[in-house]
């Protein structure tokens, strides 16, 4: 696909109106801030809470450090994540001179939705940008910081650039302070958080001139797929539709508030590059249809609350069979989680963190068990709660 051609669109989605009950005051000179510490997107404080909704819409639940707090599913309260983070423009005339942008990490494929599903969630990447006079410097924390900083390399700074060619612009001077939850080369979707932040980093300095559709154009350029970058900068689950004319739309899916997501994260790396270079050239035209078949099942379970179909629906003969063979123990990991009460467990992204839905309560012993199955395998292993991230990328100004 040609990125520089797409065009992209969103699907109308009509208003529903929520009540919100008033918080506390704030000291003078403090300004709120959600569950994780960071600041509300500034679309999104002092107005009253409009939300869009869809059939079996949840909406993101606070995160809790696993194993430990259980009984919400993936969504607790209503979110918009299709709303265009971008809207509001910032007032005033003067370039911010410190500003940052926050992403959310994303799972991709789902089994059967390979290269077209995307599933935010709520670890974030938070990249904060400081005028300097010349040059530029990156400063890493979190996850990632042990790895070597090269400025002409970094994903932050490149996709920053990119932009500023794309509007013809020179390219303000910065440094960067990159803090990131979010592992690297685990199959959620650091790389996409990365381009998105640098994207997102350089329209906040070009007061938003690029709607979000353009910037997940340009992200679809540096990315190479789509799904993670729909997610990153969308929130939700978003499905990626190419289109005849080489474009593609992010189209929102429903996500039940009865199905609630665990991570097992092992303590080994698989680059996407060779994950994808495992892959067929070619699939038998049966196994092809089948697939699309379970991926239409995926969907309807989905929108349906049948959960006791995901294990059949989470099947894929794509790329799962070929990526489980970088996974030690995936096979046993995946039963595991399944006997520990999962209704299925599949790859997030190209691996090697597995992914399992299962009924809230019961995210504690699902993820013990997959660790364990790990453990067996000599594979160190740690598991945490998928909260979805119903809100994609914004940007703030701080100062």
């Amino acid at each position: 696909m040609e990125g520089g051609r797409s065009r992209l669109h969103l699907e109308p989605r009509s208003r529903l109106r929520f009540s919100r009950t008033r918080a506390p005051a704030l000291p003078p000179g403090r300004r709120r801030q959600n569950s994780f510490g960071l600041l509300d997107p500034p679309h999104r404080r002092g107005e009253r809470a409009r939300r869009r909704s869809a059939p079996g819409l949840g909406a993101g639940s606070v995160p809790a450090p696993l194993p430990g707090r259980e009984g919400a599913g993936a969504h607790d309260r209503a979110h918009d994540s299709f709303r265009d983070p971008h809207r509001a423009r910032p007032g005033g005339t003067r370039k911010p001179q410190r500003w940052r942008a926050v992403v959310p990490a994303s799972t991709s494929n789902l089994g059967p939705g390979f290269d077209s599903l995307g599933l935010a969630l709520r670890l974030s990447l938070q990249a904060v940008a400081a005028r300097i006079p010349s040059g530029f410097s990156i400063r890493r924390t979190g996850e990632g910081s042990e790895l070597a900083v090269d400025p002409h390399r970094d994903s932050v700074l490149g996709a920053y650039r990119h932009l500023f060619r794309v509007a013809k612009e020179p390219v303000p001077t910065i440094a960067l302070t990159i803090h990131s939850a979010i592992p690297i080369a685990r199959g959620l979707g650091s790389s996409a958080a990365a381009i998105v932040a640098g994207l997102t980093l350089a329209n906040h300095w070009m007061r938003e001139r690029f709607s979000t559709e353009e910037l997940f154009r340009e992200a679809i350029r540096l990315e190479g797929h789509p799904d993670n970058v729909a997610a990153a900068l969308y929130g939700g689950l978003t499905l990626s539709l190419p289109l005849h004319d080489g474009s593609v739309r992010a189209l929102p899916l429903p996500m039940p508030r009865a199905l609630a997501i665990t991570l097992a994260v092992p303590a080994i790396h698989v680059s996407t590059a060779k994950a994808r270079a495992l892959l067929p050239r070619s699939i038998p035209l049966h196994e092809a249809a089948a697939n699309t078949a379970r991926a239409m099942a995926l969907g309807y379970v989905l929108s349906s609350g049948r959960f006791e179909l995901l294990a059949e629906a989470l099947r894929d003969v794509y790329h799962v069979p070929y990526r489980a063979r970088l996974i030690p123990g995936f096979d046993g990991v995946v039963e595991a989680g399944r006997r520990a009460g999962a209704y299925g467990v599949t790859i997030s992204g190209s691996g090697p963190t597995l992914l399992a839905f299962h009924p809230p309560g019961l995210g504690s012993r699902v993820g013990k068990a997959m660790v364990r199955a790990f453990t067996r395998r000599r594979i160190r292993a740690e598991a945490f709660p998928g909260r979805v991230a119903t809100n994609g990328a914004f940007a703030s100004t701080l100062l």
